[in-house]
């Protein structure tokens, strides 16, 4: 039997030993500092981390058999991309570093302008902010708790983002400081946007997902060249013709479906016809200023003239013709948000900037706490 020594011993030991584990539990710290006297919480800093560790992860040079989600590989690896608008090359680890700060850089400048100016976030957009989090949390929340990012984490991440919509409003909003014109708007919508008429035409069976052969493509190219001609000669006008492109997309669509063995409706037909204005943001899903596959065709056919576009999996009639001969600019503002493609860039520059030019109070222990080397990617 152990003397009343030994398990005095024992149990000091014990209790030593909790408050010790205690005392680690503790010691992570609720903050990593403050950005211009906005302090940056511990979940907002892990997230932003999180993030940026998956921007590296996209550009980073890794050895056959490594991947994303390989975070030691990612760390150590060269990573080459841009930051604050410059070429960066830079070890993982470096590269994470870099894109954190700037992300945090940019969560104060929007929370101290936003307090500064009496920002408002109606009822719209903190629902927004709310119903992304339980999306997100949804899809990612084990992964989220994990690396110690809460779900009230990312809400407050996604509320400042919904802060910085505000603020695009207050400066260049027609309320704001710097408001953007009529003229401005028009040079926009001429100059960089393209309004697009277009009939499609699947190259895929959406039934069996397989691409039209030889045979079925020449069948649907066909189909494309005589609606192109009828609208040649029905739609010629250099206003909208949304009543001649229902009409061909009923008619020729459900013959290039069944090319590919599928049946349509006619009253569904129409659902393949459309017209849209579409911003750079847009475009530069199709090609680079090199080579765009949609809009240096339509340059070709010359405006209000259709083509026929073919895009890979679809193929497109389609013409470039002037909105404003159809809509005004608070009508095309209202349905494609012009303001946000025109001045988004501008004033996520102007608050990436605000945010490095404020004074840094950021706790350099805590950082090294909250290391990238600690992130996981699977649970």
């Amino acid at each position: 039997m152990r003397s009343i020594k030994t398990k005095l011993f024992s149990l000091a030991m014990a209790v030593s030993m909790v408050l010790a584990l205690a005392g680690c539990a503790m010691s992570a710290p609720s903050t990593v500092g403050s950005i211009g006297g906005v302090e940056i919480p511990a979940g907002i800093y892990l997230l932003a981390q999180y993030n940026s560790y998956n921007t590296a992860s996209g550009v980073a040079e890794l050895a056959t058999g490594e991947t994303a989600s390989d975070v030691k590989a990612v760390l150590k690896a060269t990573c080459t991309g841009t930051i604050n608008g410059e070429d960066v090359t830079a070890v993982g680890s470096d590269y994470v570093a870099q894109l954190t700060t700037r992300a945090i850089e940019y969560y104060a400048a929007v929370k101290k302008q936003f307090a500064e100016q009496n920002g408002v976030l109606d009822d719209t957009a903190t629902a927004e902010a709310a119903k992304t989090a339980d999306s997100l949390w949804s899809s990612n929340g084990d992964l989220y708790t994990a690396n110690g990012i809460s779900k009230s984490s990312v809400e407050a991440y996604l509320l400042n983002a919904q802060k910085a919509k505000v603020l695009l409003k207050m400066t260049y909003g027609p309320d704001g400081t710097s408001p953007v014109t009529d003229a401005e708007y028009t040079d926009y919508v001429n100059n960089d946007c393209y309004y697009i008429e277009a009939v499609q035409f699947p190259l895929v069976n959406y039934s069996t997902y397989s691409m039209a052969d030889d045979d079925q493509k020449a069948a649907i190219m066909a189909t494309a060249e005589s609606c192109m001609a009828e609208l040649n000669e029905t739609a010629t006008a250099e206003t909208a013709s949304s009543s001649a492109l229902y009409t061909a997309a009923m008619t020729y669509v459900p013959e290039a479906m069944a090319a590919m063995g599928s049946t349509m409706d006619a009253s569904q037909a129409v659902y393949y016809a459309a017209s849209q204005l579409y911003t750079p943001s847009d475009l530069s899903s199709y090609g680079s200023d090199e080579y765009n596959n949609l809009t240096d065709p339509l340059d070709a056919a010359g405006m209000n003239h259709w083509t026929t576009i073919d895009l890979g999996t679809t193929v497109l009639v389609a013409r470039k013709i002037d909105p404003f001969k159809t809509y005004t600019v608070e009508d095309l503002d209202s349905m494609y948000d012009l303001l946000t493609s025109m001045k988004s860039d501008a004033i996520q520059d102007e608050l990436y900037a605000a945010g490095a030019a404020l004074d840094h109070n950021l706790n350099s222990a805590a950082m090294n706490t909250y290391s990238a080397s600690k992130i996981k990617k699977n649970v």
